[in-house]
Parts: C-alpha cells; structure tokens; sequence
C-alpha cells in the first residue's frame, strides 16, 4: 500500500495497492484518487470519454465517491445501502446505470453501513456521493494529522519527509 498525502493541508491524495503475489508485473489499483492518464499515442483502442467515470476523493468528514459524466435527470437517481452486503447501490429509475460501491476502510476497521450517513448530490453531470466517517475513524486520522503537524514543525519541503526503512 501506499498513501500520498499533501504536506501543507494533510489531505489524503492518493491511496493505492498491489497484490504481493505479483508485484512486479501488477499494475497498481486506485483506492482513492485518480490513475495518471495513461499514454494515448500507444494504444490503438481507448474508452470513450462519454463513459461514466467513477473515483474516490475523501474530505475530513466524509467518504467521498464521484461518478462523472451521467447526463440522467436528478430525479432518475436512488442512492441507498444494502444491508446485506454492506455496499452503497448507485441506480437509475431508467436502468442506465448501476453501480455498487464498497467502502474498504469500514470494512478494515469492522463497522458497518448505516442509512442515515448516506448523502448525495447531483452537479454538472456527475453525481456526488458522500458518507460520513464514523467517530472511530475520524479519531484515528485525527492521530494521524497531529503526527503531520510534528513533521511540519520542521517546515519540509516537498519531498523532504524522512522515511524510515524497514
């Protein structure tokens, strides 16, 4: 795993993982963030840009889920939880589009999906999904923001944290 965070505001960028059985030849999968866009001079087939894009962008208060490019009415979108597999469903009344979001870091820490945190939003064809991070959760980042704010006392620059080796 590994996690970019920006140094002055100690937002969490980008959390990424690989698969430890084939490290090398994996490629790495986006947890929160954006992949970098991958060169298009190479490849002779590539997505349409008119595709529904999804991602993960975390604010300090919630778990944060962009779906971009949906051009449907907001009346046409359900957002809810599914108690049995502890997933958010992203539908349309229309049958268009559907999708499943889990959210991992409930799932690591053991909690489990509540109805009334679920919030959403709908701007400029893309549908904003928001959930908010239960206690337990914004506890443990905040330890990890005061650890932040100690490196800062030394006033780094980008790319100037000291890595401990293991």
């Amino acid at each position: 795993m590994m996690e970019e965070y920006d140094i002055k505001s100690h937002e969490l960028l980008v959390r990424k993982w690989k698969k430890v059985k084939d490290y090398k030849e994996s490629d790495w999968e986006y947890e929160i963030g954006e992949a970098p866009p991958k060169n298009k001079t190479e490849e002779l087939l590539s997505e349409s840009t008119s595709n529904p894009v999804f991602l993960r962008k975390d604010d300090f208060k919630s778990f944060q889920f962009r779906i971009r490019n949906l051009p449907y009415p907001e009346d046409v979108y359900s957002v809810t939880v599914d108690e049995e597999k502890q997933e958010i469903v992203v539908r349309t009344s229309n049958k268009k589009y559907f999708k499943r979001i889990s959210i991992p870091d409930m799932k690591r820490n053991g909690l489990k999906l509540e109805e009334s945190a679920l919030s959403w939003a709908y701007k400029n064809n893309t549908l904003i999904v928001s959930y908010a991070k239960p206690s337990s959760i914004l506890k443990s980042e905040e330890k990890l923001i005061e650890e932040f704010k100690k490196l800062n006392l030394k006033q780094p620059k980008e790319g100037d944290v000291e890595c401990t080796q293991q």
